[in-house]
C-alpha cells in the first residue's frame, strides 16, 4: 500500500508538470499567432505607405484631386498609427533621428501634397515629385526593419516552444522510468491475483468500457457484458447461450460464421495482420455503426473460447472527419495569408511601374494597354483582400451582376483574342443581387480562365465561350458554356473540390473550389457543373437582394 501511495504521488506530480508545460506551450503558441497577426498588419501598413507616396505623386501630376485627397488622408492616418505604436530603438532611429528623420520627411511630404491639393502650389508639386523616390526608399527601409523584428520575435518564440517540447519529453522519460514501469509491474502482479478468482474476473468484464463477447467453438455466446448491452441494445438474457452473432453483425460479415471460430483462431495464431480490425456492427434497431474489434483465444478443441473486445468508434470516426475538414480550411487560410503577404509589395511596384510607363508613352494604343494592366493589378489586389477576409464580415452592396461579368471579361479580352476564342454574351437582366461584385467577377474570371487554359493546351476547332444571364422568378441564373472538351472527372462534382483539376497542364485546382465557397457563403446561391455537347456548362443561381432580406 505505501508503494502504491508513493506511485500515486509521483503520478500526480508528473501530471502537474505536464499540465504546466502544456499550458506554457498553449500560451506561447497563442502569443505567436497573435504576434504574427499584429506584426503582419503593421508590415502591411508600412509597405502600403510606399505605394501611397507614389500614388500621391502620380495623382498630383495628373491633377486627380479626389484620388489625391483620399491618398493623402490614408497615408497620414497610417503614419500616425505607425509612430504611435511601440517601437524598437532601431525604428525610433529611422523615424526620429538623423540622418533619415523619416517622421519629419513624411510630414513634410504630406504638407506639400496638401498644399498642392488646396492651392495648386507649383513649388509644392515640385517638392512632391523630387522627393517621392527618396521617401519611397526610406519607407522601404522602415518596412524591412518591421520584417526583421517580426522574424526575430518568431525565432525567439520558436526557441521557447522547442525548450518546452524538450522539457515535456524529459518529463515523459522520467514518468516511464519511475512511474509507469513500477506501476506496470504492480498491475501485472495484481492481475495475476485477480485471474485466480472468478468474482474478480467477472468484475473486470462487467466494468470494462468495451463490449466483451465470448464465443465457444460453435459460435454460442458465453459472455455478454453490460457495455455490450449498451452498444448493441440487446439484453444479456437475449444473447447468452444462443447463436446470436447474426443479431449484431451485418449480412456482409456472415462469412465469419461459415468459417467458424477454429478457422479464425488459426489466423490469429499465424500472426494474421487483421487481428485488430475496424468493422461494422448493427444494433437491435437496425442501425449500422463502426467498431474496433480485437480478439483473443483461450483453451483448445471443444473447450476453445474466442474472446472479442469491441469498441464503438462512432465518435472517433466523426471527430477524425471534423479534424480533417478543419485542417483543410486552416491550410487554405494559411496559404491565402502567405500569398497576400508575398504579393502586396510586388503588385504595388507593378502598379507604379505601369503608371510611370503610361506617363512616358505617346502611342494611344499602348497607353490604353497600360491602363488595362493597371486595372488588372488593382483587381488582383482587391481579390487578395476579398479572399483574405473571406471568413470575416464585409460590407456588401446591391448591384447588377452584369457589371461583374463585364469587369471579368474586360480582364481577359486580350487572351480571348489571342487564342481566337469567340465570346457570346446575353446579359440583359434588370434584377439586382446583394453581395460583393468583385467576388462574383472572380468566379466568372476563374471559370472563363479554365476554358482559356484548356484551349491553349489543346487543339479545338472554333473555340467559344457563351455567357447568358437571365431572370427566372426571383432568381438570377448565370450560365457559362464552352466547347473545350468537357469535364473528365467522375463524378463531375469532384471538380469543385480543392486540388482537383481537369487541365492537362499543372494546376492547383483551387479556383473552382473557392468559386463554390463564394457563391454559397457570400451570395447564398449554388453552382453546378455538367457536360454538354463537346464541352462543359456551369450554372450559377443567385437570389435577388429582396429574397436575401
Amino acid at each position: 500500500m505505501p508503494q502504491r501511495f508513493n506511485l500515486t504521488k509521483r503520478y500526480v506530480l508528473a501530471l502537474l508538470i505536464i499540465a504546466v508545460l502544456s499550458a506554457l506551450a498553449y500560451y506561447n503558441l497563442n502569443h505567436l499567432i497573435i504576434s504574427r497577426a499584429d506584426d503582419g498588419k503593421t508590415i502591411n501598413i508600412s509597405s502600403r505607405q510606399g505605394m501611397l507616396s507614389q500614388q500621391i505623386a502620380l495623382y498630383a501630376i495628373y491633377y486627380k484631386t479626389e484620388n489625391l485627397q483620399n491618398n493623402i488622408k490614408l497615408m497620414e492616418d497610417s503614419h500616425q498609427l505607425l509612430i504611435t505604436a511601440p517601437m524598437t530603438e532601431e525604428l525610433k532611429a529611422i523615424y526620429f533621428d538623423e540622418p533619415i528623420l523619416l517622421d519629419e520627411k513624411v510630414k513634410r511630404y504630406l504638407y506639400h501634397a496638401k498644399r498642392f491639393y488646396e492651392n495648386r502650389d507649383g513649388r509644392s508639386l515640385t517638392y512632391v515629385l523630387q522627393n517621392s523616390q527618396h521617401l519611397l526608399h526610406d519607407l522601404e527601409k522602415a518596412t524591412s526593419i518591421y520584417v526583421s523584428i517580426t522574424e526575430a520575435n518568431t525565432r525567439n518564440l520558436k526557441q521557447l516552444e522547442l525548450l518546452i517540447f524538450i522539457l515535456t519529453l524529459v518529463t515523459l522519460v522520467f514518468e516511464a522510468l519511475f512511474i509507469f514501469r513500477p506501476a506496470n509491474n504492480t498491475i501485472i502482479k495484481d492481475t495475476q491475483e485477480i485471474i485466480k478468482q472468478k468474482d474478480y474476473s467477472n468484475a473486470i468484464i462487467e466494468s470494462s468500457t468495451n463490449a466483451i463477447v465470448t464465443l465457444d467453438s460453435h459460435l454460442e455466446i458465453k459472455t455478454y457484458n453490460k457495455m455490450a448491452e449498451r452498444i448493441f441494445g440487446y439484453e444479456k438474457k437475449e444473447m447468452l447461450y444462443s447463436l446470436g452473432l447474426e443479431k449484431i453483425i451485418p449480412e456482409h460479415y456472415y462469412a465469419i460464421q461459415k468459417d467458424g471460430v477454429n478457422s479464425y483462431v488459426k489466423k490469429l495464431e499465424s500472426g494474421h495482420p487483421d487481428a485488430v480490425q475496424e468493422l461494422e456492427a448493427i444494433t437491435n434497431k437496425g442501425q449500422i455503426f463502426p467498431i474496433r474489434l480485437s480478439c483473443g483465444v483461450s483453451g483448445e478443441g471443444e473447450e476453445l473460447l474466442l474472446i472479442a473486445s469491441i469498441q464503438d468508434i462512432t465518435r472517433e470516426k466523426l471527430k477524425d472527419k471534423i479534424m480533417i475538414e478543419q485542417a483543410k480550411f486552416a491550410a487554405l487560410g494559411e496559404m491565402i495569408a502567405i500569398i497576400a503577404h508575398q504579393w502586396r509589395q510586388p503588385l504595388a511596384q507593378l502598379n507604379f511601374n505601369c503608371m510611370y510607363i503610361r506617363k512616358m508613352l505617346k502611342d494611344p494604343e499602348l497607353i490604353a494597354e497600360t491602363e488595362k494592366n493597371e486595372d488588372i493589378i488593382q483587381f488582383m489586389s482587391e481579390t487578395i483582400t476579398n479572399f483574405e477576409n473571406f471568413y470575416k464580415h464585409v460590407d456588401n452592396t446591391i448591384f447588377n451582376p452584369a457589371l461583374s461579368i463585364n469587369q471579368a471579361l474586360k480582364l481577359i479580352e486580350t487572351s480571348l483574342k489571342h487564342n481566337h476564342i469567340i465570346l457570346t454574351q446575353e446579359l440583359d437582366v434588370p434584377m439586382n443581387i446583394y453581395g460583393n461584385s468583385n467576388s462574383l467577377a472572380q468566379v466568372v474570371l476563374s471559370i472563363a480562365q479554365n476554358t482559356i487554359d484548356i484551349v491553349k493546351a489543346s487543339t479545338i476547332d472554333k473555340p467559344f465561350i457563351e455567357i447568358r444571364l437571365k431572370q427566372v422568378d426571383e432568381m438570377v441564373v448565370l450560365t457559362i458554356r464552352d466547347n473545350a472538351g468537357g469535364i473528365q472527372l467522375d463524378p463531375i462534382d469532384e471538380i469543385f473540390k480543392p486540388f482537383r483539376s481537369n487541365k492537362k497542364t499543372p494546376s492547383t485546382g483551387i479556383g473552382l473550389y473557392m468559386s463554390k465557397l463564394v457563391i454559397e457563403n457570400q451570395f447564398h446561391g449554388f453552382i453546378e457543373a455538367s457536360n454538354v455537347e463537346n464541352g462543359a456548362q456551369f450554372i450559377i443561381k443567385l437570389p435577388s437582394h429582396s429574397q436575401i432580406r
